[in-house]
Formats: structure tokens, C-alpha cells, sequence
């Protein structure tokens, strides 16, 4: 089997729209004499020489008109510098999904943790708070953690801790801020991931089909037994050339034909059918080369295991790639339309004590983790109050168009919706009570 696989017309398309971006990004700062280093880390189309908190936040100026051609380059411009600065989050998300894919065991991992819980629930929100892994990188990181069969509560509420909470967040906080807010933001962030982690473990184990709720068609590691069986069961669904019921397809075993539901292996139809879900190719035959790809073994020699998450790694970027593309114009869209100084200058003021415009702005304003406490900090001198400042550092860096656009690309339409109006309704409740206590 080739190192890696060939990628479908459309996989191809948007990974050339990839490589082109990265490379139009840095071209146009270096042929107009702007910062490298804005570039790399903050996206940002920038000046050279600028330094202190306003390096996060200033870029050349956007001219604003109906000219819209002019406006739609800019787009594609800043759009180009945000894809510079998340691509390297992006590929080391990808190597580290593939390492959780291909090298934890799926079926160890669901007998140890089941359908998730508190205690799940709550050790995945203290892992997301002290892994500094910012929102430009979580999505890859998830999908691993999903292929890798930890249960969706935990690994939305490690989603959630991650961005709005880690160890250099939390002292950026505190030393710009002040230690009030930065403790209302653990405490608020622990909040919002148990309450969605909480609600995702009830339904997971109510409905227990794993595509039902995430997009990803990579297979994880099951057990030898869970293996032999899984072709087994894809080899007679291939030669019957669609769908079985139960006692058709395993009489006695619904009980293993759930695992493989639960491992993303198998679907079931409102009528109770088995059948398979499609790959990442668009082949539903999983008794092929494809089927065994993620298999990879702890016992297997270490250049096999390589190769292996080598493979996985690549087959999830060209699954993600559309997602990465669409998120990047969206973000670029916002920076042209809505620049944080236009945030900044015009939303400032009396009205940003009101923690749900707070909110609300966190999630229309592009803000990746880091730069949202210089961003509240301008906000604050043009009048922010405290409770809509907490609402705003929680919901900015998960919470804004961007992210939720590569989050589509692991979970489908209800976890998303679910994902935005939870953690939306905690950060206006997180930010109403810190008025109230402080």
C-alpha cells in the first residue's frame, strides 16, 4: 500500500487552495516589507517595528467602499495571513489525531470510560486547562480524540476548556486583567464544559450510534476479536449489496453490532437495519485495504506504527481541508467587514455592559486564544464592565464563526447547535453573575 493515498478530484481541489493561500500569504509580506513574525503568530497583515499589546491587534488599514472587488481581495488577503497562522497548529493537530487514532486502543478506552460522566467530564475539562492547545488546533485534535473512542461529553468539554482556559491564559488574565477575572473564568469554564459535556454523555448513551452525531469516517483501533468481526459483518453487508436487520446479519450479537456503531463502524436506519457507513473516499466496502489502515498495533514494529500515523494523519487532513478553507474566508471576511479596532472604537462604551451584546460580539468578532485579553483590555477603557468582559474572554476563542465552521467538519448540525447555544447561554450567565457577586 502506497505511503499515501491518492486523493479524490475534490480533496485535491482544496488542498491546491490550500498550498496556494499559504504561499499568496507570505509572498504578499514579504514583497510589501510587513512583520514575518505578525504574520506567524496572529495573522496579521502588519507593519514592522510595532511591539508591546498593540503588536496582537493593529493591521494596515482596510479601506472600507463599494468598491467590491477591492473589498473581496482584501478578504482573500487577510484571509491567505489567518491560513499562515493557523497551518502550523493545523498539521501539529493533525499528527497528534493520528498518534490518538492509530495508537490508543478504541476498545480499552470505551471500557474504561463508557458513555462518559462527571468524573469523565470533569478530568477532560482539567486536561483541556493545562494542555495548552489553542482553538487554531483543537479541531484535528478532537477528531483524533473521537476515532480514539473517548466519549463525545469529555471531549466536547475538553473542546470547550481548551481555548477559553489553559495555564498561560489564565496568568495573561490575571496579569493584565486581574485575578478577579481570571478566576470568574475558570470557574466559568469548568461550568460550561460539565454542563455540555454532561448533556452529550445522556446522549450518547441514549442513541450510542456514533454517526449520529460526528462526520469523521476514520476507523479506530478495536480489538482482534472486534476486528474479525467487523469484516466479517462488512463482507456480508458487501455481498448483499445494502442493509440487514439483526438476525439477519448476526443473530444473537446486537450487542457487538452497537460496538461497531459505537466505534463509527456500522450505522443503523430507522428501521433497524445495519449498514455502512460511507469512507472517506465515498467506498462503502470496508472488507478492502481502507478497513485495515487504522488497525495498526502496539506490537507491530515501530516503522509500521510510524507509517501507519503517517497515513491516518494525511488521510484526515484531506478530509478536513474544506473546512480549514472555509473557516479562513470567514475569518477574513470578519476582519475586513468587522476589524477588532472597528470593535474595539464602536461597540465600546455603556453598551458593552450589557453582557449578551458581550457575548454576542464574542462570537461575530474573529479572536484567536491569546489575543482575546489585549482585545478585552481596549474594550474595558472604552467602558466594557466586568461581567461582560468574563462573557467575552469565555466565549471569544471557542466560540467565534471561524471555529465553529472547522467544527462542522467533525461533528454534524445538532452537536454544533447544542455546542453554540450552551456555551452561548454560560457565558451570559457566567457574566450576569459575576455583576452580581463582584
Amino acid at each position: 500500500m502506497p505511503l499515501f493515498r491518492k486523493p479524490t478530484p475534490k480533496e485535491t481541489a482544496y488542498l491546491v487552495v490550500v498550498i496556494a493561500f499559504y504561499v499568496m500569504g507570505v509572498f504578499y509580506v514579504v514583497t510589501h516589507q510587513l512583520s514575518l513574525g505578525a504574520l506567524f503568530k496572529y495573522g496579521l497583515l502588519q507593519p514592522t517595528g510595532v511591539t508591546g499589546e498593540d503588536a496582537r491587534l493593529r493591521e494596515i488599514a482596510t479601506p472600507l467602499s463599494w468598491n467590491l472587488p477591492q473589498v473581496a481581495g482584501f478578504i482573500l488577503l487577510k484571509s491567505t495571513a489567518v491560513l499562515v497562522e493557523l497551518f502550523q497548529y493545523w498539521a501539529v493537530g493533525m499528527l497528534i489525531a493520528a498518534a490518538l487514532t492509530v495508537l490508543v486502543p478504541w476498545s480499552r478506552v470505551r471500557e474504561k470510560m463508557g458513555y462518559g460522566g462527571l468524573k469523565s467530564n470533569f478530568l477532560a475539562t482539567v486536561a483541556g486547562s493545562v494542555i495548552p492547545i489553542c482553538s487554531c488546533g483543537i479541531v484535528p485534535v478532537l477528531a483524533g480524540m473521537v476515532e480514539a473512542g473517548i466519549p463525545l461529553g469529555p471531549t466536547m468539554a475538553f473542546l470547550i476548556a481548551a481555548p477559553m482556559l489553559n495555564v498561560p491564559a489564565v496568568f495573561i488574565t490575571a496579569g493584565v486583567l486581574g485575578w478577579k477575572l481570571a478566576v470568574g473564568r475558570i470557574i466559568g469554564t469548568f461550568f460550561i464544559a460539565l454542563l455540555v459535556g454532561g448533556v452529550l454523555s445522556a446522549w450518547q448513551k441514549k442513541h450510542r450510534l456514533l454517526r449520529r452525531f460526528v462526520k469523521l469516517t476514520l476507523t479506530p483501533r478495536l480489538t482482534p476479536d472486534l476486528q474479525q468481526f467487523a469484516f466479517q459483518v462488512s463482507m456480508q453487508l458487501t455481498n448483499h449489496g445494502g442493509a440487514l436487520r439483526t438476525e439477519d446479519l448476526a443473530p444473537g450479537k446486537e450487542e457487538e453490532l452497537y460496538l461497531l456503531g459505537e466505534a463509527g463502524v456500522l450505522d443503523r436506519d430507522a428501521e433497524g437495519r445495519w449498514f455502512l457507513p460511507e469512507t472517506s473516499a465515498g467506498n462503502t466496502d470496508l472488507s478492502g485495504a481502507c478497513f485495515v489502515l487504522p488497525t495498526g498495533d502496539v506490537d507491530l514494529p515501530f516503522r509500521q506504527r510510524m507509517r501507519n500515523l503517517v497515513q491516518t494523519a494525511w488521510d484526515l487532513f484531506l478530509q478536513l481541508n474544506y473546512y480549514l478553507v472555509l473557516a479562513v474566508l470567514i475569518a477574513g471576511a470578519i476582519k475586513v467587514v468587522i476589524p477588532t479596532a472597528v470593535v474595539v472604537n464602536l461597540v465600546g462604551g455603556d453598551s458593552l455592559n450589557s453582557v449578551l451584546i458581550a457575548s454576542a460580539v464574542a462570537v461575530l468578532a474573529y479572536v484567536c486564544t491569546y489575543v482575546e485579553v489585549p482585545t478585552a483590555l481596549a474594550l474595558i477603557q472604552k467602558g466594557m464592565g466586568g461581567g461582560a468582559t468574563l462573557a467575552y474572554l469565555l466565549g471569544g476563542p471557542g466560540l467565534s464563526l471561524p471555529s465553529i465552521a472547522m467544527l462542522s467538519g467533525v461533528f454534524k448540525p445538532k452537536v454544533l447547535v447544542l455546542y453554540v447555544s450552551f456555551s452561548f447561554l454560560g457565558c451570559v450567565i457566567m457574566g450576569y453573575l459575576f455583576n452580581l457577586l463582584m
